[in-house]
């Protein structure tokens, strides 16, 4: 196989498997991620294409790895895969930092953006309730990251008890998106220097910001303020690590969606720094050492998809139940936020720390696998025989997601215990109050 035959191969799947908008950038030096807005779930379907088209076999361990930083190093991949040995002639782009490590939870994040400028305020603890963060079945019995059932009033709560801020809603569901939307615009026009103002909005509606993980319609939580050109306004992302200037009509337009509704309004001048106390409650309140919702939820849609029983699901399904899988994964990098809180505290071992962050990692990499498994077994072109064979090995990988996930957790909370001796109180002090005042 030719270099020529694999870059051609990837435009073909890219074009006629893939229908990509970007193939005007396509050529040998350009970027998946940047340039070809190949996130990892389509990633991963090139990857399938690729196998069944060329006969080359994609192991798990380059899931992961970014030996697919552009068509030409994919290319060179193939080739390798495929005993061949090449040369690239064209300039390899510089490597970014993956673009999905930096993301845990939008709703989060906008809260934690504040306590982050005041640095007599820790924010790290606060995301000791993102990893094991409400997961949902949508109706289609796929896996939703987003859903009208969905509420954050825990961490509502929460952030109130730790740091003395009350987040209160100001979008109203049972008012049109009209009058929201009028809401909405009074708000920003009055808002003060510490006061903060949420919007759940559509990216996939704003061309100017980056979709990369290739959701539409794609929820998202950002804060906005007004400047001093009436047609802008600007828009605070914490969870992307964006700010800036963005077209006001266009910014409407995507609050305006359907898709979309949610909106919370907070004033940060009387925020405090938590309490010991409150720190241990909320860690406790928020850790469930016994089982694992995301891997559970994963395995159950597996199962149901996989059996194509009366529930109305199909193997053919699979692919799309778990599509917003990457979304919710990296939600399992607030261990290490954990992890960095309670050992800078008593005592930092950085090469112990580095060792869980690879922990981690590899719990957030197996659930690529698993998705890997899915897509596989939702193509439509495998014998019966391949079906359960694959199907099995996925069902191995979420037992070992299970075992990693306890491992993480065994060890988070002996940290969390010595942590409480050094303050002289007790896990076992806490008894969770379910009477939790409403905010």
């Amino acid at each position: 196989m030719k270099k020529s035959h694999a870059v051609s191969a990837i435009r073909h799947i890219l074009d006629q498997e893939l229908h990509s908008t970007k193939l005007h950038k396509f050529s040998e030096s350009a970027r998946l991620n940047e340039d070809l807005y190949l996130d990892s779930v389509l990633l991963m379907q090139l990857l399938i294409n690729l196998e069944l088209s060329l006969g080359v076999e994609i192991p798990d361990t380059v899931l992961s790895k970014e030996d697919f930083a552009t068509v030409s190093s994919l290319a060179d991949f193939l080739m390798a895969q495929a005993g061949e040995t090449t040369i690239s002639d064209a300039p390899e782009a510089a490597r970014v930092e993956e673009f999905d490590d930096i993301k845990v939870h939008c709703f989060v994040s906008c809260l934690c953006e504040s306590i982050k400028a005041n640095p007599s305020v820790d924010h790290r603890p606060f995301y000791f309730g993102v990893w094991d963060s409400e997961v949902l079945i949508n109706e289609k019995g796929q896996l939703a990251y987003h859903s009208d059932e969905i509420n954050h009033d825990e961490f509502r709560i929460w952030y109130k008890r730790m740091y003395g801020v009350s987040v209160m809603p100001w979008y109203q569901e049972t008012l049109s998106k009209e009058e929201n939307l009028k809401t909405l615009l009074a708000l920003i026009e009055r808002k003060s220097e510490s006061q903060h103002i949420m919007v759940m909005l559509d990216m996939f509606l704003l061309p100017e910001r980056e979709n990369k993980f290739n959701q539409n319609p794609f929820p998202h939580y950002v804060m906005l303020e007004k400047t001093d050109d009436p047609d802008i306004w600007f828009m605070h992302d914490p969870d992307f690590r964006w700010q800036g200037p963005q077209n006001k009509a266009q910014v409407i337009a995507a609050i305006a969606s359907e898709a979309v509704a949610g909106g919370y309004i907070f004033d940060s001048s009387h925020i405090q720094a938590s309490t010991l106390g409150v720190i241990r409650d909320y860690f406790l309140a928020s850790f469930k050492p016994n089982f694992n919702p995301m891997t559970d939820t994963v395995r159950k849609i597996v199962r149901a998809h996989v059996a194509s029983d009366s529930s109305g699901l199909c193997i053919i399904g699979l692919s799309d139940a778990v599509k917003q899988l990457p979304v919710l994964a990296i939600r399992k990098y607030a261990y290490e936020h954990a992890f960095a809180f309670f050992w800078r505290d008593i005592g930092f071992p950085e090469a112990e720390f580095e060792f869980w962050c690879d922990e981690i990692e590899a719990l957030v990499s197996g659930y690529k696998a698993i998705q890997f498994r899915a897509m596989k077994l939702a193509t439509g072109h495998l014998t019966q025989a391949d079906i359960t064979a694959i199907a099995q090995e996925a069902f191995v990988l979420l037992d070992k997601q299970d075992e990693c996930e306890f491992r993480i957790k065994r060890q988070l909370y002996r940290v969390f215990e010595q942590w409480c001796q050094k303050h002289k109180f007790t896990p076992s002090t806490f008894q969770r109050n379910t009477a939790l005042e409403a905010v």
